[in-house]
């Protein structure tokens, strides 16, 4: 546990993208329905610089972006061009230079100033792209995902490692709260196994380790499909976020691995608010019995529920930036309403 130990209680954050064009009605939004624990929002739908992956692209070397195209890729002569200077800014702790500009984004700028005035939060959230998913989406010249090439892959690794710093710098500085957390967004780990995806355990808990080791604030991870949760509960993570609502069953069935992660103070995170127009078809109390069912299956294998939901957090299963703005805007109010019934309920 990066910060000191505390109990979560089932509270409400979110994953990071929305689909609002303005950052300060997006921001405004989160800091009136979250209120516990607000985040920054990605808005992929204002820039493609603001997609997950182009937006921590400032200070990778070699890095290319064609907004028009709406194009991403890592020119690899470049890369090697700018290699020495890359670890030099590493070696030398240089954080400003793996700034994120307001250009990319814009939420983490406007978040701030909606907070403005406000007493010390008890969380504030913020999220980077992990290392794996990065260095797969990404690719250089030759459609070759960027992770494969021998050079790339330690440059993927620390470029997320030090976005991450910066990021918790910058929020240090700019909101007051009791306690910070860092997500490292990982959608590709549900190809973890396949032969989509050549790496093995320990490389994938190295490449997160390492990013993790960056920073003094709570880490976690999202995945939002099935994966082997071995390899995540196997990091030093604080909080993993999963899809609760399609998936959950499946990481119930790692009880040796979750029993071990929560009695190191772990914390997970139930993405049971499904991010689809599926949600118009539940209610709180819906997914509040579907979210029971999941805890009756770990009471059978011994865990105590109550002390599960103190290490808990309720989230929607995934961002919810390709959406649109009222079907995103439900989603985050029924997660707020699920948060509360448990809180009411049980604590």
């Amino acid at each position: 546990m990066s910060e000191s130990q505390f109990f979560s209680n089932a509270l409400a954050t979110g994953v990071g993208s929305m689909p609002h064009i303005k950052a300060v009605d997006a921001c405004r939004f989160v800091a009136e329905t979250l209120t516990v624990a607000p985040f920054w929002p990605q808005l992929p739908q204002r820039s493609f610089k603001e997609n997950m992956y182009a937006q921590y692209s400032e200070g990778f070397p070699g890095f290319q972006i064609d907004e028009a195209e709406k194009r991403m890729w890592v020119d690899t002569a470049k890369m090697m061009n700018n290699l020495e200077p890359f670890y030099e800014r590493v070696m030398e702790n240089d954080i400003d230079a793996f700034a994120i500009s307001r250009e990319y984004a814009e939420g983490l700028y406007v978040m701030p100033e909606i907070l403005e005035g406000l007493d010390s939060l008890p969380i504030y959230k913020g999220q980077v792209t992990g290392p794996v998913s990065m260095g797969l989406t990404v690719t250089d010249e030759n459609r070759r995902a960027i992770i494969y090439n021998e050079a790339a892959e330690d440059v993927v690794v620390k470029t997320v490692a030090f976005k991450a710093k910066w990021l918790e710098a910058r929020m240090r500085e700019t909101v007051p709260a009791e306690r910070y957390l860092m997500f490292y967004d990982e959608p590709y780990m549900v190809s973890f196994g396949s032969a989509y995806l050549n790496m093995t355990h320990e490389q994938v808990v190295g490449y997160l380790n390492e990013c993790f080791e960056g920073v003094t604030c709570l880490t976690g991870v999202h995945c939002c499909g099935n994966t082997d949760w071995s390899v995540i509960l196997d990091t030093t993570v604080d909080v993993v976020n999963f899809d609760a609502y399609e998936f959950g069953v499946g990481l119930t069935l790692y009880d040796t691995h979750l029993r071990k992660f929560l009695d190191r103070g772990g914390i997970l995170a139930w993405g049971i608010v499904p991010t689809s127009e599926t949600v118009r078809e539940e209610d709180y109390k819906s997914l509040a019995a579907k979210l029971e069912d999941l805890l009756r299956r770990l009471e059978d294998k011994g865990f105590d529920k109550v002390e599960v939901l103190r290490q808990s957090m309720i989230t929607p299963s995934c961002g919810t930036g390709s959406l649109t703005v009222p079907l995103a805007e439900e989603i985050f109010t029924k997660t707020v309403e699920v948060s509360k019934h448990f809180q009411d309920l049980y604590f």
